[in-house]
């Protein structure tokens, strides 16, 4: 998935499932098997969908696949901190292109509505 930003889809939120993947693989010291990730997410999809998210994901260098023994293996390509600044800096970059200050105005209320001090 490409996008305007060259950011190769980073800047795009992760889905549900993505999320849930990237969450598995972030507390993961090592790298894991597609079923390893399938046991460890909730919602009972099925290994072939885990499977091939996972691919995607490693089309997009979100997660970087080896194959050791025959078998695929799926890590985090960044820490989720990086992750996160990656994609927000990204965000907010086009956000601010697209409506400069009323981006400001909405992230102050939206601060403010959940609590965050500014």
């Amino acid at each position: 998935m490409n996008c305007d930003c060259h950011c190769n889809g980073k800047c795009k939120m992760l889905g549900a499932l993505e999320q849930k993947i990237m969450e598995t693989l972030w507390s993961s010291p090592v790298p894991l098997k597609p079923s390893e990730v399938l046991a460890q997410i909730d919602g009972g999809q099925a290994y072939t969908t885990v499977m091939t998210v996972l691919k995607r994901m490693a089309d997009k260098k979100i997660v970087i696949r080896k194959m050791k023994n025959r078998v695929y293996y799926y890590q985090a390509a960044q820490d989720k901190c990086s992750f996160a600044s990656e994609a927000l800096d990204d965000l907010f970059r086009r956000l601010f292109s697209s409506y400069g200050g009323y981006t400001v105005t909405a992230f102050k209320k939206i601060a403010k509505k959940s609590g965050f001090s500014l």
